[in-house]
């Protein structure tokens, strides 16, 4: 899954469900969770790097975690939750570094049934988001959650659960006290027009109950340390909110992720269209959508590289309309990437 921005580096790629950082890092990550600081003895000089770049303070050869960092507490979060999402939830694991939560959650399924599980990390060091591109996240300053859950749906209807929970994630925030919020078709999540989240839907089983995970990456008070690094405008939490509970927003957004999956399953995307529709960022704009996987014939003999175009809305299988010169064309997720065609 993504958090904070789509790198233009590629997936580190390690083995699923393990930190790449083990020995001195790996070590390193485990003390600051437990103890909050640690000595660095074997620690290298690029490792060194690293712990900067991921901002953790580094002094005298010791490692110290802010003192305004909040660590992510599976007790705190659970004591938060709604009775019916305590009730759905089989398992909640705190790490304090992995590969990837999605990863990790994926490989579970290999064995065991992975709804009612969620999987949530201090820091990822191959975190993913759409189209393998990488994910950069300070430590212990966003959030990065995987979540599995079962739906009785069929498979054709799965490309709506990126908007299904795109609307829960919005919801959450909104509730946490910020303010504007708006949705970018497919699956991000912006403030005031720069990237706050992004969601990655990874299937697990194709037939009923089909399952999936979600994974779901929020910046709450990573910004000013990485927006150097990445390739988009991004935002978090802190911008308006002091101090900002990461375990209280976490529990937020569980609630409202498992009461819409549980709408979905019971009626699909519908009840939820207008609700993202009135919220989507590019809502009555012009805009370029540029397919995705250009190899086939759009018009005639030559691919077409973009269609400039006005946005309608999304359909009920959370397809995306734009009118364009030569008419209505449809969109589905996973194909399009999406620019404004003039700046707004």
């Amino acid at each position: 899954m993504e958090l904070v921005g789509d790198s233009l580096e590629s997936g580190l790629g390690e083995s699923p469900g393990e930190s790449h950082a083990e020995g001195g890092l790996g070590r390193v990550f485990d003390d600051l969770v437990l103890q909050r600081s640690t000595n660095l003895a074997g620690v290298g000089a690029a490792d060194m790097v690293t712990l900067a770049e991921l901002g953790v303070q580094v002094r005298d050869n010791r490692a110290f975690l802010d003192e305004d960092i909040e660590l992510l507490s599976a007790t705190a979060v659970r004591d938060r939750l709604a009775l019916a999402t305590a009730t759905w939830l089989r398992d909640l694991e705190v790490r304090a570094h992995i590969d990837s939560t999605n990863t990790s959650l994926l490989a579970q399924a290999t064995h065991r049934g992975i709804a009612g599980r969620v999987l949530v990390a201090e820091v990822q060091t191959a975190g993913r988001g759409r189209r393998g591109r990488s994910w950069l996240s300070p430590f212990a300053r966003n959030l990065a959650v995987s979540i599995g859950v079962a739906v009785e749906r069929p498979v054709a209807e799965i490309g709506a659960l990126s908007l299904v929970v795109g609307v829960a994630v919005r919801r959450a925030l909104v509730e946490h006290g910020v303010s504007g919020v708006a949705l970018k078709w497919p699956n991000d999540v912006l403030l005031n027009g720069r990237k706050l989240a992004g969601i990655l839907i990874e299937l697990v089983r194709a037939v009923a109950p089909v399952e999936v995970v979600i994974g779901i990456g929020v910046n709450v008070g990573c910004a000013p340390r990485v927006a150097d690094r990445i390739d988009q405008s991004i935002a978090d939490v802190a911008e308006q909110l002091d101090d900002p509970s990461r375990n209280a927003l976490l529990a937020r957004i569980l609630d409202h992720v498992v009461a819409v999956c549980h709408g979905f399953d019971a009626a699909g995307f519908e009840p939820l269209r207008n609700e993202w529709n009135d919220v989507h960022y590019y809502r009555n704009a012009q805009v370029v959508v540029t397919p995705a996987d250009l190899s086939g014939p759009e018009t005639g003999t030559k691919p077409a590289a973009s269609f400039t175009g006005k946005v309608l809305d999304v359909g009920t299988d959370g397809a995306l309309r734009i009118e364009t010169a030569n008419g209505v064309r449809t969109f589905t997720g996973g194909e399009v990437t999406m620019r404004t065609a003039a700046a707004r």
